[in-house]
């Protein structure tokens, strides 16, 4: 028998709501919103209602028809409590929200409250890449990068509920400033965020390339331009712009060593990898691929599959119906 859950993925770009049959992992009605780093934390939450309503009413349901509801936040987050405690790419005015109980206030069913990346893994391990695997490490390219860790079939949280956080773990000593505040860590060479700066600042020093072109509105004398869209970049890396070809391989080098660090750490049987960035810009896995093999133990690095999340877009969505209708 069918039974449903609403799954909110709430990223660094745009915030995703579904109704989820959690026996099958398919998505029956949907609603998504754009996120601002300059919401408050009652727009925030204001953002999780209305795509809430609006996937309830794409799907034609009823809240007495939901079992719970779970969400997915880019940021550290309180499990047991159900609290947003920050955010580095969401705003930074958001600090101990308790989003769980907002929910239930609001809709009076159970709510839940995971890190994005954590349920997008437990999607993928429910009814995705990693559904025939117990140890795997789901990672997710986008805004920022965030990591999910599952061994013998059980999601890893570690004692405060924040394991996984690959995007912050330092790759290079004294090195570029990340969102959260930290030196030199992988989200701040190897994210779409990173590597928009990192072209923006091509722009800046007048290199040429067809992103002028492809953004005729973009102002890149403003500290990271506009934010860039995975197809455009992508478009770029077809049409031969060098600029950008240029950029990505260096970011995707830095994402293959901070993968074949984790290799070496956990030995995992499966990477899954996942997220906008991945999804449009085949060069970014090719390379990173490429580097994990290389920088890796031989014997482990040859064993691990590594492969793309298979529930795409709807990894976390799919994930945190499955938190929400357990809550």
């Amino acid at each position: 028998m069918a039974r449903y859950a609403i799954g909110v993925d709430f990223g660094g770009t745009k915030v995703l709501a579904a109704v989820v049959d959690v026996e099958t992992g398919k998505v029956k009605g949907t609603g998504k919103k754009k996120t601002s780093a300059k919401d408050g934390p009652d727009q925030l939450v204001d953002r999780i209602f209305s795509t809430c309503d609006d996937a309830l009413k794409d799907a034609g349901m009823k809240i007495g028809q939901i079992a719970g509801i779970g969400v997915g936040i880019a940021g550290q987050v309180d499990t047991a409590k159900g609290l947003l405690i920050g955010t580095a790419n969401l705003s930074r005015s958001v600090v101990d929200l308790p989003i769980a109980k907002r929910i239930t206030d609001r809709y009076n069913v159970p709510a839940a409250l995971r890190n994005d990346v954590h349920i997008a893994a437990i999607g993928e391990d429910r009814f995705g890449a990693g559904k025939d695997v117990d140890d795997f490490v789901c990672v997710f390219v986008g805004t920022g990068i965030g990591g999910g860790i599952v061994s013998h079939g059980e999601l890893v949280t570690g004692a405060t509920g924040n394991a996984g956080e690959l995007g912050h773990t330092t790759i290079a000593v004294d090195g570029r400033i990340c969102g959260c505040g930290g030196r030199g860590h992988l989200e701040a060479y190897a994210s779409r965020t990173a590597i928009t700066n990192a072209l923006m600042g091509e722009l800046r020093r007048g290199q040429p390339s067809i992103l002028r072109e492809l953004l005729p509105d973009v102002d890149p004398a403003a500290y990271g331009g506009e934010a860039m869209r995975s197809g455009v970049i992508s478009k770029a890396i077809k049409a031969g712009d060098e600029v950008t070809i240029r950029v990505v391989t260096s970011a995707a080098e830095y994402l293959g060593y901070g993968l074949a660090s984790i290799v070496n750490f956990l030995n995992p049987q499966r990477i899954i990898l996942g997220g906008g960035v991945i999804e449009a810009v085949d060069m970014l896995f090719d390379t990173a691929e490429t580097v994990i093999r290389r920088e890796s133990f031989p014997a482990a690095g040859e064993k691990v599959e590594i492969v793309r999340a298979a529930l795409g877009d709807n990894s976390g969505v799919v994930g945190a119906a499955v938190i929400g209708a357990d809550a």
